[in-house]
């Protein structure tokens, strides 16, 4: 295996080519170069299985560094054919927040970046994770080499979403590729004297295509016997208030239909495929619904921002394409359920990559209330809403995992 590192701080690597060696990673084929112009040396010689690139680093050895430089290799690899393309490319820097266009064209055209730090090795097991996936899957099939846990988190959005839900102290780990594009969190927690396997991952984009597609291969590749959303949605008004909780029974594509003539002019004719949850997963959250000491306790943990003591509400949450921030629409959506509670944008989209999967796991969604989808919507409930939904997740999963997974 060989790879290429490209950074003007070689120092900070001494951390990791001793792991890279313990894993028979040969020390002759790591090369390590300070300059663009050196990599690109490299790259019209070899072939490497890894590339490891920092963002900001410098053209020539004795030039000033610019992520520039990096943006420009990594497209010339990306469309050009003049230099050998590695088989993956893993960005680094000191600072994501501060080098925040950078990045993402970084994690357009790259596996995953990793923030390095001097005060931890999270960055070093992230890469050795990497690395551990491409030995892997070069030399065995993914079925000898997946870790199948027993419950799959699924979250729209990395921040607030999964932030919270890798808060829980369920024992993650650093995150590891599970195929060639999805990374996932795995970790474990006690169910009433039984280990609960977890692995946990955000998708890609908003939305119930790239949901779906996430769910099926977490599904596909990890086989869990649950698979579960958690994070914010849009509530109704008067049904219920920011950080309630609610559990999607059921969830359908609300924009699920056709326009046809009606006369001189058209309309949308709804054609709604309703999903429910399992039996088994709605009677536990029943009982959570019932327990205020539990919930008051949340609402406490979370401190003085928190607006109120969150509710457990069960029933309709309707998904679409699009953000909703009219109010109206709403008003438009309850024709197809009355007893409507949410709108959101992906719930539908993991129920029916579940419910296609063979064998099929055990599916829900708890989202929780983040705003009203209308005019007067604020980001400032994210945070709470993305908190409660993910303490609920855990207070279900601890007190009933071990009779849900059996």
């Amino acid at each position: 295996m060989k790879i290429l590192i490209v950074d003007d701080t070689l120092k900070r690597y001494a951390r990791l080519l001793p792991k890279l060696q313990e894993m028979e990673v040969q020390r002759s084929d790591i090369d390590l170069v300070s300059s663009i112009s050196d990599a690109r040396v490299k790259l019209e010689k070899f072939r490497y299985d890894l590339l490891i690139l920092d963002i900001l680093v410098p053209e020539w050895p004795e030039s000033e560094e610019s992520s520039q430089y990096s943006i420009d290799l990594l497209t010339e690899l990306h469309l050009g054919d003049d230099l050998i393309k590695p088989r993956q490319i893993v960005g680094i820097t000191g600072d994501l927040s501060g080098m925040a266009t950078a990045s993402r064209q970084f994690q357009e055209y790259t596996w995953v970046v990793v923030e390095y730090s001097a005060s931890n090795n999270e960055w070093v097991s992230r890469i050795i994770n990497c690395v551990s996936y491409l030995k892997q899957s070069s030399s065995a099939p993914l079925e000898e080499i997946a870790y199948h846990p027993d419950l799959a988190i699924i979250c729209a959005l990395e921040k607030p979403e999964l932030e919270e839900v890798l808060k829980l102290p369920w024992n993650w780990q650093s995150p590891r590729p599970i195929n060639d594009l999805v990374f996932v969190h795995d970790g474990h927690f006690v169910s009433n004297g039984r280990t609960i396997r977890v692995s946990a991952c955000f998708a890609p984009r908003m939305g119930m295509v790239a949901s779906a597609l996430q769910s099926a291969t977490m599904i596909s590749s990890l086989k869990p016997k649950i698979i579960a959303m958690c994070g914010i949605c849009a509530g109704v008004r008067g049904k219920t208030k920011i950080g309630d909780i609610i559990l999607a029974d059921p969830a359908w594509d609300f924009q699920s239909g056709k326009r046809v003539k009606d006369g001189s002019s058209t309309k949308f004719s709804i054609a709604p495929h309703q999903l429910p949850v399992a039996a088994k997963i709605r009677t536990h959250v029943e009982q959570l619904r019932a327990d205020r000491t539990s919930l008051t306790a949340i609402y406490t943990k979370f401190g003085s921002d928190a607006p109120n003591v969150p509710n457990i509400v069960i029933g309709p949450l309707a998904s679409g394409s699009a953000v909703l921030a009219d109010g109206q629409i709403i008003e438009e959506i309850k024709s197809q359920h009355r007893e409507l509670v949410g709108v959101e944008m992906e719930a539908y989209g993991v129920y029916a990559a579940a419910h296609a999967a063979s064998p099929q796991p055990l599916f829900f969604a708890l989202k929780s209330v983040c705003d009203f989808a209308d005019p007067d919507k604020a980001d400032n409930g994210q945070r709470f809403a993305a908190y409660t939904s993910a303490s609920v997740l855990q207070l279900l999963m601890e007190r009933y995992g071990d009779r849900l997974i059996a």
